[in-house]
């Protein structure tokens, strides 16, 4: 879970810069809001699976249910809060970041399996290709 909110703090921090570059400030920050209007609500529904490790399996499905619930409302709480606080918003960067932010955690199975990617064999000792 921590892999994919990790993904979308890469994603913000290589598309902010290019977006203040091409667009200006405004487009970076307007950017940047977006995503982190999903980065903090998935980073807390992570914590809080985390914290649930060693408890009865039982209350895993209420837990997750429950997060999920809860990091609805509050991107959709940040949403209106940035909408209402923040002027001015670029709208075409603000939804370009929470999209993309939203998007990245489809990447998970790419990187986990280049991850495991290592050099062991089935049984895991070595196939010799560091020799």
């Amino acid at each position: 879970m921590f892999v994919a909110v990790g993904l979308q703090v890469a994603a913000l921090l290589a598309l902010a810069p290019i977006a203040g570059l091409v667009f200006g400030l405004e487009s970076a920050v307007s950017l940047g809001l977006g995503a982190a209007i999903v980065i903090i609500p998935n980073g807390l529904f992570a914590l809080r699976l985390s914290l649930n490790r060693g408890r009865s399996p039982e209350s895993y499905p209420v837990v997750f249910l429950l997060g999920e619930f809860v990091k609805i409302g509050l991107t959709v709480a940040l949403l209106m809060a940035v909408i209402k606080w923040v002027e001015p918003i670029r709208w075409l960067a603000l939804l370009t970041g929470l999209i993309v932010a939203l998007k990245m955690p489809l990447f998970v199975p790419l990187v986990a399996r280049a991850g495991a990617g290592n050099d062991k064999g089935p049984g895991g000792e070595s196939d010799g290709a560091e020799e």
